[in-house]
């Protein structure tokens, strides 16, 4: 009777990989030490796969796959990330971003830094940014002050034909705006006036005389008789 074969182990250690990944110890260790464990468990996912396909690799050799995940996974080397670097750079831009010098440049320009910094700062915090990328952001971060500082004649240039530009729109908005104002205004004075007319006829009207009626004698009259005087 053939023995049973236990994979539990190992299926744990195969799936395990993905939080082996994202930690500094994987994603900062040498290629080496990351290409050994990358092997065991490309060894342990063939082993499982044949168990799922219905041939079963001996206990021995399960277990001594196994036992490669697990000393590989010890054998990774890498050191926790230094984002000193990334952290000075970034403090740096901060301080700029709050500065009467950025507000001053082209709105583009501010857009770029603030959607810029916001990325290098979520590299930042994050827990599974490696040594390499922690470096190229802090890099990247310095070269954009670098950068600015070579165009600065060009940005301030541009700056002030930007704030030229909105100083001219919003004049015109004014002069619209007072035009609309004046407009409306003549349309409530026109009807004030027409008002002010309508309620003049009318008190005209109310002072002016009723003409008497004849009575009796215009209704006689009204039908030819006429009294005669004595």
């Amino acid at each position: 009777m053939n023995e049973k074969v236990v994979f539990d182990q190992l299926s744990k250690d195969v799936a395990d990989q993905v939080r082996v990944r994202q930690t500094y110890k994987y994603f900062n260790g040498t290629d080496r030490s990351k290409g050994l464990y990358d092997e065991a468990i490309r060894m342990g996912e063939d082993v499982l796969q044949e168990h799922k396909e219905g041939y079963n690799e001996p206990q021995a050799m399960v277990d001594l796959v196994d036992q490669a995940i697990y000393n590989s996974r010890k054998a990774l080397n890498g050191q926790q990330t230094d984002k000193h670097s990334l952290k000075m750079q970034l403090s740096r831009a901060g301080q700029f971003l709050r500065s009467q010098e950025f507000t001053g440049l082209p709105i583009k320009t501010q857009q770029y830094w603030e959607r810029e910094i916001a990325a290098a700062h979520n590299i930042e915090v994050a827990s599974n940014t490696d040594q390499a990328l922690a470096n190229k952001t802090a890099i990247k971060v310095a070269t954009m002050f670098d950068t600015m500082e070579q165009m600065r004649p060009q940005l301030m240039k541009e700056a002030a034909q930007q704030r030229a530009a909105r100083a001219k729109k919003a004049m015109a908005a004014r002069k619209e705006a007072e035009k609309e104002r004046q407009k409306r205004e003549a349309i409530l004075a026109k009807q004030k006036a027409i008002a002010e007319k309508a309620a003049k006829e009318d008190r005209k009207a109310e002072k002016k005389p009723k003409k008497k009626s004849g009575g009796h004698r215009g209704f006689w009259s009204f039908l030819g008789f006429h009294k005669k005087k004595k």
